[in-house]
This record gives structure tokens, sequence and C-alpha cells, in this order.
């Protein structure tokens, strides 16, 4: 069965215009499924859309909305109202890292209501459309870091372990209603989140992936897997990670952060 058959004629993706939500969108219009691109820059909104439907043939909505304000997690929930979501993948985040005490409160704050209060609204809201037709597919990003301690991006990577936590739940929930929910956990991969920010990942013992290559690997596990991580690296490091004494895990944690951190953060 294609994805087009299995989920319906829609797909919603928000953080769509970037990165790995950038990537889902090309994969799933090659696909056949239309796009409602959700993200915070009409004009980038435009020129994307632009580009998926003259590329693939396929209908392509936009909503300009920051998920991190209320009233615009509204305008996505408004403006699908006559249209058929079949596919959620909630791929939006935000990330800080560094001493908790010495990052913005504020900036933590919109963490949180990005990475967690608009994830449950988006998937609570599209999981009851998708129930009542007893199909559906939800796709949620987490991260290798929401699978282990994290010292400097502790609440990121508490974010990443709701998320985690909440797929891996929602998939034994919602599979007798035909409804497909998988989690993937990406650990550093190019993107511009990765790229911009003053971290040296290189230093990271993992091998920094590539956009394309973990929505594949995201896509691929929807009906198969309830979480999936890309690479083998980042799989060994989750799996020696929980497994060794959690004391021993939040030292390491600590340790790698500190060779790539500036001294500033810490």
């Amino acid at each position: 069965m294609s994805f087009k058959q299995k989920y319906g004629s829609y797909a919603l993706i928000t953080g769509g215009t970037s990165g790995i939500g950038e990537e889902m969108t090309k994969q799933l219009a090659e696909k056949g499924l239309n796009i409602v691109l959700v993200a915070r820059r009409q004009n980038l909104l435009d020129e994307k859309a632009a580009a998926l439907k003259t590329k693939y043939g396929v209908d392509v909505k936009t909503i300009q909305a920051d998920l991190t304000k209320n009233e615009d997690i509204q305008k996505v929930i408004d403006g699908t109202k006559y249209i058929e979501v079949g596919l959620l993948i909630p791929c939006a985040a935000i990330e800080n890292h560094g001493l908790m005490t010495k990052i913005n409160l504020e900036k933590e704050l919109a963490l949180i209501q990005l990475n967690v209060t608009t994830t449950y609204i988006l998937t609570h809201h599209f999981a009851n459309k998708m129930v009542e037709r007893k199909r559906g597919g939800i796709l949620l990003v987490s991260s290798i870091i929401g699978h282990m301690p994290n010292p400097y991006f502790s609440n990121y990577a508490a974010s990443k372990a709701y998320v985690l936590n909440l797929g891996t739940s929602l998939n034994g929930e919602l599979k007798k209603y035909g409804i497909d929910v998988s989690v993937l956990s990406p650990g550093p991969t190019d993107t511009p989140m990765v790229t911009n920010s003053d971290m040296d990942i290189t230093k990271l013992p993992m091998t920094v992936q590539s956009p394309q290559y973990v929505a594949q690997v995201g896509l691929n596990a929807l009906r198969k897997k309830p979480v999936v991580i890309p690479g083998f690296k980042n799989n060994m490091m989750v799996t020696t990670t929980n497994i060794m004494p959690i004391k021993f895990a939040i030292k390491m944690g600590a340790s790698m952060v500190e060779k790539v951190l500036d001294p500033d953060q810490l």
C-alpha cells in the first residue's frame, strides 16, 4: 500500500522549509502526497511551495505561523478545517544549550511551548480526526538526546524525552484505530539548527548525517518501527549509555559537551 493509499492525500509538516522538515516535504511530495507546509516566514513558504508544485505536481497549502504562540497554533487548526490531514509530522523545534542558569528564561519557555505544548496540541487535534476515519499516521521527531542524560542541554533533552515517550505510548494507544505512530530520533544532522550554532560538533563521537538520509529513515519507519535512530554510531551511543550506570552516563555526557561548547556557556 502506498503512502497516499494508507494516509490519504495530505501531509502536514511543521518546520517544513528547512532541514529535516524540508526533506520530509520533498520525499512525501515525490510519493504523490499533497502538502500543508507550516513555518514562520511567508516568503520562504511561498518559495518552497512553488518549488514543490513545479517539481512534483502536488497541491501545497501554506500556513504562516509562529508555533511558540498559542494563537498561531489555532491558525494551523483553523487553516486545515476543510482538509483531510492523514499524516502529521511536527518537525519544528528549538534547541538551547549551555549552563541552565545562563540561558534566558524566556528562550527556555519558548522551547517548551514549541517542542512540547505545540507538539501535543497538534497531535491531539489531528489524532482525533484520524480516530474518526480509522486511519492515519503521526511521525514525531525526538532526538538521541531524548534517550539519555545530557548536561548543558537539560531543557532540550527533557523536551525530546517527552516527545519520545509521547510517541511510543501513542503507538500502543492508536494502533487499534489504524493509526501508525513512530518516533524519529536523529543524532547530529547537517541542518541550519546545527550549522548555525556555536558548537563544533565534529568533536563528538558521532557521524553528522544528511537531512535527506534522516528524513528517509524516518518515513520508512512508519508502519514498521515505533522508534528509529538513524545511523549505527548513534544507535550504539544510545544503547551503551542506557546500559551503563546512570552516574557514568551523566559524567560521559557532560565531558562530551564540555569539549564542544564555548567556555562562557559552562
